[in-house]
């Protein structure tokens, strides 16, 4: 069945049932009715308004069989469910089985991180753990939506003030694997590509920041940079951290290394930062 081919039934069921609670009611009026007849009136309008809500979630369900890949319409049959818990979980672990990450009209990585989310505000952390952890097994089709899902994983953990829990979830994020691939390659899964994604690699050298040692914070920043992902800003604050911490050397070394990665003009506020702190000194 097509949208049009809904709408027209619909329509024509809708515009039936409002003929028929229109006879009733003047049935009513005019003092010819019985009892029944009045409570009948009432079950009628009653389904009346039952139809009528239900419309959408009808609608979204011609929309799903049609296109079963179709992840904004999975989201808005979850809206249109707010308030049944039991029938969300439901959706959402329907959603998430059928929708093919090739076949994927929209990004399927929001699917389980608002799957888990809906766990975690429902003060349900371990299932929230379970969801995030069959979504980062999942084959997507983007190193990012990859990267995501890792960092909002993280992310829930330190909103619950599990920090260490959430830099393990990082290492585990950018440990290299042992089948490792370029970035871009496509041919390779996701998953093999992640240790390349400057995103995890940022959220990683922040909790460092936070809970580790210089030579910690320290080792994640040079791998940053042996990785060849660190942006300008990344050096910079590389050699703001050394510096602050009296390694002022370092914090030269650093910058020079930036300054082999990047060309001018991306280079421009590295060589700017450098030849002040230079000068400093």
């Amino acid at each position: 069945m097509t949208v049009r081919d809904f709408t027209q039934v619909f329509d024509a069921y809708s515009q039936c049932e409002e003929s028929l609670i229109k006879a009733k009611i003047e049935l009513v009026q005019k003092g010819n009715s019985t009892e029944e007849d009045t409570l009948e009136l009432d079950l009628r309008l009653a389904w009346f308004d039952y139809l009528l809500e239900r419309r959408p979630l009808l609608l979204n369900s011609v929309l799903l069989r049609q296109n079963p890949h179709n992840v904004h319409e999975w989201h808005r049959r979850i809206k249109l469910l707010e308030g049944k818990p039991k029938e969300i979980v439901s959706t959402y672990t329907e959603a998430v089985q059928k929708v093919d990450p090739k076949l994927a009209c929209g990004k399927l990585h929001t699917l389980w991180v608002a799957f888990a989310k809906f766990y975690e505000s429902h003060k349900q952390l371990d299932d929230a753990r379970i969801i995030f952890e069959k979504a980062v097994q999942v084959p997507y089709t983007e190193v990012d939506d990859l990267a995501t899902v890792w960092c909002e994983w993280a992310e829930m953990e330190i909103r619950h003030n599990n920090l260490e829990r959430a830099l393990k979830l990082m290492q585990r994020a950018t440990a290299v694997p042992v089948n490792k691939g370029s970035y871009h390659d496509q041919s390779l899964p996701v998953q093999e590509r992640l240790y390349k994604s400057l995103k995890v690699w940022l959220l990683y050298a922040d909790l460092e920041e936070v809970l580790g040692t210089f030579k910690s914070i320290k080792a994640v920043y040079d791998r940053i940079i042996d990785l060849r992902i660190a942006t300008p800003q990344v050096i910079i604050n590389y050699g703001l951290f050394l510096e602050e911490n009296k390694y002022f050397e370092e914090a030269f070394k650093a910058y020079e290394k930036g300054i082999s990665l990047f060309k001018w003009p991306n280079v421009y506020d590295i060589w700017n930062t450098y030849l002040v702190k230079f000068l400093k000194r």
